[in-house]
C-alpha cells in the first residue's frame, strides 16, 4: 500500500508541475525563468561545444529510438515480455501525448536556434523519451545488479543522460527551460501510470 500511494504521490506532483508550466504558457506565454536560464547557457557556447551539440541536436532523437528499440528486443528476447510491453507502451505514449500538447499549444521555440526545428516549442519531446527511457531501465535493471557500488553507478549514469538531454536542448536554443521541465514531468507522469495499469492488468496472470 505504502509503495501505491508514493506512485500516486509522485504521479501527481509530476501532473501538477506539468500543468503548472502548460497554464503559465497559455496564461502569459512565457516564464521570466526561460529568458534567465537560457541566457546564462549561451555564455557556455563555444565553437568546440557547439559542434558537439549541434551533432546532438541533429541525431539526438534517432539516438535515443535506437537505444529504445534494442531496449526493448533485448528485454523480449530475454523472456521479459512484460516489460518490453511496458517499454513500448511508454514511448509510444509519450509521443502521442508531445504531439497532442505541441498541436494544442503551439508554441514558439526561441530565435537563433543552432539547430533548425520545423515544430513547436512545448513540451520537449526528447525530455520526454529520455525520462521514460532511462527511467524505465533503472526501474528494469537496478535490483539485477547485485554490487551495491555498481547500481549506484549504473542509476547515477541513467540520471545524468536524463539531466544532459534537456541540458543539450537549452544549450542549442531549440527548446525553452520550462519545456524541459514540462517534458521531464509529462515523461516521469507517464512513466507511473504505464506502470501502474500494467501491473494492474498483471494480477494474477502469467506473462
Amino acid at each position: 500500500m505504502a509503495k501505491e500511494n508514493s506512485k500516486l504521490i509522485l504521479s501527481l506532483i509530476s501532473l501538477a508541475v506539468f500543468f503548472f508550466i502548460l497554464m503559465g504558457i497559455v496564461i502569459t506565454g512565457s516564464f521570466q525563468i526561460d529568458n534567465l536560464i537560457n541566457q546564462q547557457i549561451s555564455l557556455l557556447q563555444n565553437s568546440l561545444l557547439d559542434q558537439i551539440f549541434i551533432f546532438l541536436g541533429n541525431y539526438l532523437k534517432s539516438i535515443l529510438i535506437g537505444i529504445g528499440l534494442v531496449a526493448i528486443f533485448a528485454l523480449y528476447i530475454g523472456k521479459r515480455k512484460k516489460e518490453s510491453l511496458i517499454l513500448a507502451a511508454s514511448i509510444g505514449l509519450g509521443f502521442i501525448f508531445e504531439q497532442i500538447i505541441k498541436f494544442a499549444i503551439q508554441r514558439p521555440r526561441p530565435e537563433a536556434h543552432l539547430v533548425q526545428e520545423l515544430t513547436y516549442s512545448f513540451p520537449s519531446g526528447n525530455s520526454i523519451f529520455s525520462v521514460i527511457l532511462f527511467s524505465l531501465l533503472v526501474y528494469f535493471y537496478k535490483d539485477k545488479i547485485k554490487n551495491n557500488a555498481l547500481k549506484i553507478i549504473f542509476i547515477s549514469i541513467n540520471i545524468l543522460l536524463v539531466l544532459f538531454v534537456g541540458f543539450s536542448r537549452i544549450y542549442i536554443n531549440v527548446h525553452w527551460f520550462t519545456d524541459v521541465i514540462g517534458g521531464y514531468a509529462a515523461g516521469f507522469f507517464i512513466v507511473v501510470v504505464i506502470l501502474w495499469i500494467f501491473e494492474l492488468k498483471s494480477s494474477g496472470e502469467h506473462w
